[in-house]
Parts: structure tokens; sequence; C-alpha cells
């Protein structure tokens, strides 16, 4: 879907997809800009290109924000990428604010008949229905005797291990905790560091000490984190589920893009075998019946009318 011409990778860090396109023949002619707030990741992709990584030598990078100010002259960039970004922007900023004002941005500064082309994760289509996480296995909701343990629970709260104040502590002593703990466990902890991380809601309801009741959305965000043990505190700032794809289409035709048909969300079924669905299994709290597992990815095609509207 990238249109040759200037095609601008945001969020580029050192350089690996425009690695990519620097090997493509359709994009020879092309000038390929990468765009990172990280002046790190930008001094590295400049240190690749000078290693002579890049194939195409019109390929320049910049560290620059676009939500401080536009980079590019309106309406003069023929494609716009954005890779696994638009959930960070949203987590560590304003939110979905931040959002429409880069589609704001990227509209104004792409041409007409340009695209946008975004692949990222997604919430699921109906992220408040009420389900429950059922923990399967031995040791699943077993107590954690873990000597990191320093408070208790409430009375009367069945959940199975209790939690502690991990923000502060470093990477090996989190990893070390969170290892010790059952995968009941987990989840009572993910409870208490992603809201206070991230902003984001997870209110968990025990009905027994394997059994939780929360939203499906909760359920995502905790799925698509619990496995991070080497970077928990990082991945708890970040929030996957902000946008569905019905908020990702109102929000670029608010921007004046037209969303391309060949836009969708999609599952990642290796994930969901992999990573999602081991040890756990998930039902609707009403009904009992088994959830299917959620679309987790977007990709979404939107193109500046050639035409203004009217």
């Amino acid at each position: 879907y990238v249109q040759p011409g200037r095609v601008v990778d945001l969020g580029c860090a050192a350089g690996g997809l425009l690695e990519r396109a620097a090997r493509d023949p359709r994009l020879g002619e092309s000038d390929l800009y990468g765009v990172d707030v990280s002046r790190h990741l930008v001094a590295e992709a400049e240190h690749r290109k000078a290693q002579g990584v890049f194939e195409n030598p019109n390929v320049l990078f910049a560290q620059r924000n676009l939500l401080s100010g536009a980079v590019f002259a309106p309406a003069s960039v023929d494609t716009t990428l954005t890779v696994a970004l638009t959930h960070e922007i949203s987590s560590y900023g304003a939110g979905t604010d931040d959002l429409r004002l880069l589609a704001d941005r990227i509209f104004e500064h792409t041409v007409p008949g340009g695209v946008w082309v975004c692949s990222d994760v997604l919430g699921p289509a109906d992220g408040d229905r009420l389900v429950r996480l059922t923990f399967e296995g031995a040791g699943a909701g077993l107590e954690d005797t873990s000597a990191a343990r320093d408070e208790t629970t409430a009375e009367g709260d069945t959940s199975p291990d209790l939690t502690v104040d991990l923000p502060g502590r470093d990477a090996d002593e989190v990893r070390a905790y969170l290892a010790s703990l059952s995968p009941a466990g987990r989840l009572r902890q993910f409870a208490r560091d992603f809201p206070a991380l991230s902003g984001g809601a997870c209110d968990v309801t025990w009905l027994s000490p394997t059994v939780a009741e929360l939203t499906l959305r909760a359920a995502a965000e905790f799925l698509y984190t619990r496995d991070y043990t080497d970077s928990y505190l990082s991945e708890c700032h970040e929030r996957f589920c902000d946008l569905t794809f019905d908020d990702w289409t109102a929000l670029l035709t608010g921007a004046g893009f037209e969303v391309d048909p060949v836009s969708h969300p999609w599952r990642n079924d290796w994930l969901v075998e992999n990573r999602l669905s081991v040890g756990v299994t998930l039902t609707d709290a009403e009904t009992g019946s088994q959830v299917d597992w959620p679309d987790t990815h977007v990709l979404l095609v939107a193109r500046r009318p050639l035409h203004a509207a009217g």
C-alpha cells in the first residue's frame, strides 16, 4: 500500500523498516524519511546509514515530535507509515486526543491521493463485556510464599495472592518477584500496577482463587502484558486496547481521510495459541459460554481524497 515519492516512517527507531523499503525496487527513486522522538535511536539510525546498511542513498533521519508541530510542509508526503506506534502515543500522551492530533497532522502533510498506513494492536470490539478468566493447571491459584510479600489482603478478599509495591524496584527484583507468583496472582499484581502506571482500568472481582470476573478489555490488557517479565513495569505504562476498529474508522474520517476497504481488524492466531490462551479459559460472565478470542491487531490504509470535500 506504500505509494512512491516521499515516504515517511514515523517512530522509525533505528530504521529497520526503512532498511527493507530501501531494498524495494519500486521505491528506488523515492526519498525515505525516518522520524523519531528519541535522539539515541536517531543517532543509531544515522550510524547504520554511515555503515552502508541502506541500499537507497536517499534515506534521511530526523529527531522530531510531530505532535509538537508540523515536520513536513503541507501536502508534501506521499506515504506515512506508523507501525506499533499509535498505542504508545495514546499511552504516554493525552490518550485518544493525541491520536486525533496525530491524524490531523498526518492529513495536513499528506498529498491529495496519498496514504497513511497504520499497523498496531487493537482493542476488542465489545470491550465492556463482562467475562470470566479461569486459571487452569497446577499452581494456577496457589498462594505465594515469596519473601517479597509485604502487604495483606482485605478481609473477605478471595484473590489468591497478595501484592507488593513494584515501581522503583530494579528489573532483576521485579522479574524474580513475578516468577514467584501463581498465574492468578500475576493478575492481582497487574490489577494494581496497570491502573497506577497507565491510567487504564482493571477492576477485578475474584469469584474463587482461580476465577476472576472483569471486562474483556481488561482481560486483554492483562493477557497482552503478563509474559513481559523483563520489562513488566514499562509494559504496564502502555494501554493496548484504547481503540476498536470502529473507533479508528471514526477518528480517521473525522480527520478527513477516507478509509480504504482493505483496512481490517485481524487476529494473530499464533499469539492466541502460544500466549493469550495458555493456562486460561475465557467465558461469558452471564451465560458461561466460551468467548471467542477477539481481534488483536489492525491494518489501516487511510487515503487523503484527491479533491476537498464539498
